[in-house]
């Protein structure tokens, strides 16, 4: 179902050709907010990479995060490097952020290799080099998933900002300064060098009213539906047994949504099984 063929569908079951442009963004945005609100389908989730500063405990939050699912960090570096064919060793312009069990990635570099030393700007690797190698090389180390806490214990466990070390915990911070309408992290210890970050989390997919079209509407369009006639008969003050129709129509919808975005798509019929219903 398109935005147009919604509209139209909302005219038709409330034979109300008063109701304006407004009026029908309304009721489908707030229609998309209910069932947003009440169904973590996987379209919800949104992926987005940042990084942490050394000396810098602060981390911006998306313009369009509501929520968190995780918040992890990794180290890298990406320096030039120099080294020969078969050889295990690189040389590297800087050996800053490089830590031994890293991952390395390049043009050269063997498959699978990791940091096994480091001396200077001499970098030891676990398998030999596949080509000669002499361009920018990827150092990455593993991804830590931070635990969510409260600000206040992380002010409590590091009092002293100066303090560094890689970072355990984060907590949402509150506005930004330079935009008090966006949010932002403070995360614990303070970053001791520079962190990649990768944070999944919750946000409002573009509602059907600005794209045309959506995930909900092409897949699950009798629950926009119903939920938007819902919206439509509260603002129109219709008659009650209409509006105990839609309202139980909406949330049969919802039902059904909900044992896929809450069920079917956590999980799979190799580890749970297929769903099942009792015999009786």
């Amino acid at each position: 179902m398109t935005y147009t063929e919604l509209k139209a569908a909302i005219i038709a079951y409330t034979e109300n050709q008063g109701l304006t442009e407004s009026d029908l963004a309304i009721f489908t945005r707030q229609a998309e907010q209910r069932i947003y609100n009440s169904v973590q389908i996987a379209n919800l989730r949104k992926n987005m990479t940042g990084s942490l500063t050394v000396g810098n405990s602060y981390l911006s939050c998306p313009n369009d995060y509501l929520s968190s699912y995780s918040l992890a960090v990794y180290s890298y570096a990406t320096p030039s490097a120099t080294g020969s064919s078969g050889a295990f060793t690189i040389s590297v312009s800087s050996a800053t952020n490089i830590k031994v069990g890293q991952s390395v990635f390049g043009l050269g570099i063997g498959t699978g290799a990791v940091v096994s030393s480091i001396n200077g700007t001499t970098i030891t690797l676990s398998v030999a080099n596949s080509g000669a190698v002499s361009t920018a090389v990827t150092f990455q180390g593993d991804f830590i998933y931070l635990l969510n806490k409260d600000v206040n214990f992380i002010r409590e466990v590091y009092p002293v900002p100066q303090n560094t070390g890689q970072p355990k915990y984060y907590a949402i911070f509150g506005p930004l300064s330079s935009n008090v309408t966006e949010l932002s992290f403070i995360v614990g210890p303070t970053p001791d060098i520079a962190y990649a970050a990768e944070l999944h989390y919750y946000y409002y997919p573009p509602s059907i009213v600005d794209a045309g079209t959506s995930w909900l509407g092409d897949n699950f369009d009798s629950a926009l539906l119903y939920g938007a006639l819902v919206e439509a008969y509260t603002y129109m003050k219709g008659e009650q047994d209409m509006m105990v129709l839609y309202d139980t129509k909406y949330k049969e919808s919802l039902m059904l949504l909900k044992n896929l975005g809450d069920g079917k798509q956590r999980g799979d019929a190799y580890r749970d099984g297929q769903v099942k219903l009792p015999v009786k």
